[in-house]
């Protein structure tokens, strides 16, 4: 497993995707996009993260 200090944070990740998705969908004339493996990825590692604080602050509520 990968060391917390090396895996970047969940703000890192939005940033990234958000120049990823915002790139993507900049070209209006394109009815899809497509995104690479590590795009994909991207979109993974942020959903993960919002998951994983939302159910984190659940259980402080509880």
């Amino acid at each position: 497993m990968a060391d917390p200090e090396m895996m970047p944070s969940a703000l890192q990740v939005a940033r990234a995707m958000t120049e990823v998705l915002r790139a993507k969908l900049s070209v209006l004339a394109a009815e899809e996009i497509t995104l690479t493996r590590e795009e994909a990825a991207l979109c993974l590692g942020l959903a993960e993260g919002v998951s994983e604080s939302l159910e984190r602050d659940a259980q402080q509520d509880q």
